[in-house]
């Protein structure tokens, strides 16, 4: 299979996954939220938010194809705000997190549940591994073409809860078009790689990796936000 057809076979393998079919996301997105069910997910989500890039310096740092490393690069350019830090995508979820009236001894100790810490760990073994495209698998393609659609059904819930305006919920809102383009970017870069068979199995254990490891950390999300009901 040459490389644009199995790139639309994995995006239809990423879009079938059963992550993005999780009961946390179908409640979500269906039923509205109170604001301490808000405030439960947005701290455990934090240590997430705070991670994510380092996933992605990780990758550019054990792959020896310029190409994707300029592209990684400029994918941290981006989230570290395109030289302003007072939009870094880690300041912008903090908006969430105040307009949830969280202070900042809280947001400097969020806590990190059981299913968070099997995430952070796949993730730094998987992205500082021998295999440098599972790597990109990990953080170029599993951290990016699957998001506009969890974001959107992340932003349904949310949008529900009294009090957060887009403002304060713009790190979900950036990042349903941002991760269409950096989709773009890093399928292009990758396109010489995934020609012969081996390169197409190390993306995909990355990205398969990557998916199984957020069902995971839904469970986690589920159980601590409707611990209730």
């Amino acid at each position: 299979m040459n490389a644009p057809a199995y790139l639309q076979e994995l995006k239809d393998r990423v879009n079938a996954h059963p992550f993005l079919r999780h009961p946390f996301l179908q409640r979500m997105s269906t039923q509205p939220l109170s604001f301490e069910q808000a405030r439960t997910f947005a701290l455990l989500y934090y240590p997430h938010i705070l991670r994510t890039r380092l996933y992605q310096a990780n990758a550019l740092g054990v792959t020896p194809d310029e190409r994707i490393q300029a592209v990684l690069a400029a994918i941290l350019y981006d989230e570290y705000g395109n030289g302003d830090p007072s939009k870094s995508h880690m300041e912008v979820y903090r908006k969430l997190l105040r307009a949830l009236d969280f202070t900042e001894e809280e947001m400097a100790n969020a806590p990190i549940t059981p299913e968070q810490q099997g995430y952070i760990d796949t993730m730094m073994r998987l992205t500082q591994g021998t295999d440098w495209l599972a790597a990109v698998g990990v953080a170029g393609i599993a951290g990016e073409w699957p998001i506009p659609p969890y974001y959107r059904m992340l932003l349904q819930g949310m949008r529900t809860v009294p009090g957060l305006d887009d403002d304060a919920l713009e790190l979900f809102i950036g990042h349903i078009e941002l991760d269409i383009h950096h989709s773009r970017i890093v399928e292009e870069a990758i396109m010489p790689h995934v020609e012969t068979q081996q390169g197409q199995a190390s993306l995909w254990r990355g990205i398969e990796l990557n998916l199984n490891a957020r069902l995971v950390q839904l469970n986690g999300l589920q159980r601590e936000v409707f611990a209730a009901g």
